[in-house]
This record gives structure tokens, sequence and C-alpha cells, in this order.
């Protein structure tokens, strides 16, 4: 199937596609070629894909999305997004440290709207940091 992630800035993957792994609200969703059309929203986590039918979970492509919408249709799908990381934009010790950073802002927030945006830029380092940690096993 044809695979599209698409984030603000531009898109990110524009390819052939065994297996979608999408987070979504309810759990992870597996796509694959002729899924019934969906539309569904994504949460913030990291989207996996496998190439090939071949390809082991070691060789999946990651990102890091945080949130979107995911279309399915016929042979195609895609997931439009506000922002994504693929695996080479992470380092697992410097997301480690912004999610400590944005952990410490949580404890600190004052009113609801900083607790607010302090627990998603949290939630954005965590997912980060997952990202970095798949990375790393699979390249170990």
């Amino acid at each position: 199937m044809h695979f599209q992630l698409i984030s603000a800035s531009g898109v990110k993957y524009d390819d052939e596609a065994y297996e979608i792994l999408v987070p979504a609200k309810d759990g992870t969703i597996a796509i694959f070629k002729e899924h019934m059309p969906l539309l569904t929203v994504g949460v913030p986590g990291v989207l996996s894909i496998r190439k090939k039918s071949s390809d082991s979970d070691e060789q999946l492509e990651h990102f890091a999305v945080y949130g979107g919408v995911l279309q399915t249709e016929g042979d195609s799908a895609r997931f439009i997004t506000e922002d994504v990381t693929a695996a080479d934009e992470v380092s697992e010790q410097e997301s480690r440290e912004a999610l400590d950073r944005a952990q410490k802002l949580v404890e600190s927030a004052g009113t609801r709207e900083t607790l607010h945006e302090a627990r998603s830029v949290a939630q954005h380092h965590e997912v980060r940091l997952n990202l970095a940690r798949l990375k790393k096993r699979h390249h170990h």
C-alpha cells in the first residue's frame, strides 16, 4: 500500500509500506493493504512502518508523532500531524534531560493553564524518549 506521513513542515514519508502501526486512543492500530476505509484520531506516540512483509521488528522505521489524523482508503493511507520526529533526529540523553525539565515544570505549575502546557511539553518529550529507546534497542 502507499503510505504518506505528512507534517506541517512537509512530507516525512511517501512510499510503499506493508504495515503501519499507528498510536490511537484505544491502543495501536495495525494498517495493512485493503484496510477498510477509516478516519480516526491518532494520539502522541511512536508510529512504525514495516516496508516489506519479510522485514523484522528491528527493521521497522519509527517516527514520533504528537497526535494527528489517520485516513485509509483502498491501497493508500495517510497520517497527517502537526509535528513528526524521525528516529535519527533524537538522542536518548537529550530526551531524558528535556523530560526531566518538563516534569519539574509540571510540579511547579501555578495555574491550570501552565499545568496543562507543562503536561503537554512533558508528553512530547516522553514520546521522543520512547523513540530514542526504540532506536537504541534496534541498533545494538
